[in-house]
């Protein structure tokens, strides 16, 4: 109980994993912002798909409302979205950037519903955990308050990718077609949701089950993996397998969100490790570089001298030859 306590009350943990997550968050928003902008009217315009669902939100419920029956009113939310995730991305009042990205999340999913998809629940959550975290940049005295609420706001990111690959996992197992091993086929052979290679890739029924029963496997062991030395292995396998449904089903929002929630998961010390080597390795260029260019400048400054020496002794000459 203790190591707990000075766990939640000496340091903020996870500093550099809340800022990724954050960067994560705000690439995810801008990539949105920037998608949907083109079709800002036709989605939530005074005529478009969202017409005429009001937006229920304290005092500024009604006030969104009627911006968004206008044009601009349309137009500015998927700007002002945008807005938000670069705040997030730059580490610019990032706790006001969350507020910010939150209630506009909010707006647009009361709005349309029918354009979320898992990644905007999932960041909503994360986002409501990190209006707790501290400010990019800012310091907390240890015991202080807004280190509990920080390490908190650690706790419940953490407990909340946990349940999510629990449930996620566990639903799997006792579905009919994952328990099979058919799930991808079925999936990658819909349109809208995959390439045209990865529907002839996913019809070898060895690979389909082999990967299907992979999924499973990774989700339901995720948390003892946490606690095991397979913990690096099993974030970098959650990357690769995000950054493939980014590529292969086009879902870049959510795999964004989740490669960030993954990212997480290492501690300061764990990334100082990984940072490690790559700093060692653009040292050593930066150094070898330095002395490669030092090579010629020592030989060119030796040339100058020579050459005043002997223009010296040359005027020496000519004054004697002239006396």
């Amino acid at each position: 109980m203790k190591a707990v306590w000075r766990w939640l009350a000496l340091t903020p943990q996870h500093l550099v994993g809340v800022r990724v997550l954050q960067a994560a968050i705000g690439a995810a928003l801008v990539f949105r912002g920037f998608t949907e902008l083109p079709f800002a009217a036709y989605f939530w315009g005074p005529h478009g798909l969202g017409a005429g669902r009001p937006v229920t939100a304290p005092v500024l419920g009604w006030l969104v409302t009627e911006a968004l029956e206008t044009e601009i009113g349309a137009t500015l939310l998927p700007l002002c979205v945008a807005l938000a995730g670069a705040a997030l991305v730059l580490g610019f009042r990032t706790r006001l950037a969350c507020a910010a990205a939150l209630f506009l999340m909010v707006v647009m999913e009361q709005r349309l519903p029918e354009i979320a998809d898992g990644g905007d629940n999932v960041a909503r959550l994360l986002l409501v955990y990190l209006l707790f975290a501290l400010p990019a940049g800012a310091t907390a005295p240890a015991g202080s308050l807004r280190v509990w609420a920080h390490n908190l706001g650690v706790v419940t990111v953490v407990a909340q990718l946990v349940i999510l690959y629990l449930t996620s996992g566990f639903l799997k197992a006792f579905g009919e077609r994952w328990h099979n091993g058919t799930a991808l086929y079925y999936i990658s052979q819909v349109e809208w949701f995959s390439l045209p290679g990865l529907r002839a890739l996913f019809q070898d029924p060895y690979l389909v089950t082999f990967a299907a029963y992979t999924t499973v496997a990774y989700q339901v062991m995720f948390p003892v993996a946490m606690v095991s030395r397979l913990k690096k292995l099993w974030i970098l396998t959650g990357i690769c397998f995000h950054a493939g449904i980014a590529v292969f089903m086009g879902l870049v929002t959510f795999s964004t969100v989740m490669i960030g929630l993954e990212l997480f998961l290492f501690t300061d010390r764990e990334f100082a490790e990984l940072i490690a080597p790559l700093k060692r390795i653009l040292g050593g260029r930066r150094r070898t570089g330095s002395v490669r260019l030092r090579a010629p400048l020592r030989e060119g400054v030796q040339l100058a001298v020579d050459v005043r020496q002997d223009l010296t002794q040359r005027l020496n000459e000519l004054e004697k030859l002239q006396l």
